[in-house]
């Protein structure tokens, strides 16, 4: 029988394909950094995920971890650059934008920002899935209800990538936490960065969008 983590793992790995084919999609004019990059770096983040599915646990602390955390941030700075690029059209050169290619753009970016900070949140968390299944994470980032109430949930309940993806898409949706309160610093970060982004493309990219169509 595959291991819990590792299903959360080939979880993970559908996360950054969906990414991919979300950001694939965009209009050229927000294609900011070259395919190669973007597929490299898509692949660099799978392979370092299957490395964490086989290798043994140092290597996956100490290699396989951080090499995908790495490759979150780049992705992370691709929506980024996307994000900024539709606003400077907005502000600068409005007349030529189409609205239903602005309307599509907006959704692949809140689609991805979901998936990649769904990713972030999963492996951030105590010290990442290993250090949680293992029963050796000092401290959690986020404080889940399960997680002070062991009672609702069957002994040794750890979050999947399925609990990470409803704390990602419920932060974009209410821009802060609902279910699952973050604990640290980084944890409180993310969140605000992840709020940030989807409050700006729901806001101001999404809203112009459909007021162009009207």
């Amino acid at each position: 029988m595959m291991r819990r983590d590792n299903v959360s793992r080939l979880g993970a790995i559908a996360l950054v394909a969906g990414f991919v084919v979300l950001i694939g999609f965009l209009p050229e004019r927000y294609k900011l950094a070259p395919q190669w990059l973007i597929y490299g770096n898509a692949a660099f983040c799978v392979s370092a995920l299957a490395l964490s599915m086989f290798a043994p646990g140092p290597i996956r602390r100490r290699v396989a971890r951080p090499a995908a955390l790495a490759s979150l941030v780049l992705a992370i700075g691709l929506i980024v650059l996307a994000l900024g690029r539709i606003v400077e059209d907005l502000m600068y050169e409005p007349k030529t934008l189409n609205a239903l290619s602005l309307f599509h753009t907006s959704v692949a970016l809140w689609f991805g920002n979901i998936l990649i900070f769904t990713i972030a949140y999963w492996l951030i968390d105590g010290g990442g899935p290993d250090a949680r299944t293992a029963g050796t994470a000092q401290y959690f980032d986020f404080d889940f209800p399960a997680r002070s109430e062991p009672s609702k949930l069957p002994p040794g309940w750890q979050p999947t990538i399925m609990d990470y993806l409803f704390v990602a898409f419920t932060a974009n949706t209410s821009f802060g936490p609902t279910e699952a309160m973050p604990l640290t610093a980084r944890a409180k970060a993310l969140m605000i960065a992840q709020s940030f982004i989807s409050l700006v493309t729901i806001a101001g990219v999404a809203a112009r969008a459909i007021g162009a169509t009207g």
